[in-house]
């Protein structure tokens, strides 16, 4: 089984990791988006404001944002396997 986990990184201490499981191989896209869903949603949350589309595509397409203007914030998703 595959999981993407959204990791949170504040200070240099994780905050929070949320994990999807990817049990079937056609529902994956249904979980990956979800995951993405929330990835954005706590950039959006952080940066105090809706992103662009094309600010989703080029977070999306690296899986990490990084701020370090307001104390040092990290978020990204990563892909392990069980």
């Amino acid at each position: 089984m595959r999981v993407i986990n959204v990791i949170e990184v504040v200070e240099n201490s994780v905050v929070g990791v949320e994990s999807f499981g990817v049990f079937e191989e056609q529902l994956s896209q249904e979980v990956v988006e979800k995951a993405e869903e929330l990835f954005l949603k706590k950039v959006e949350e952080f940066i105090g404001e809706p992103l662009t589309d094309e600010d989703k595509e080029a977070y999306l397409d690296d899986a990490y944002y990084a701020d370090g203007t307001k104390g040092y914030y990290y978020v990204c998703i990563s892909w392990s396997d069980i």
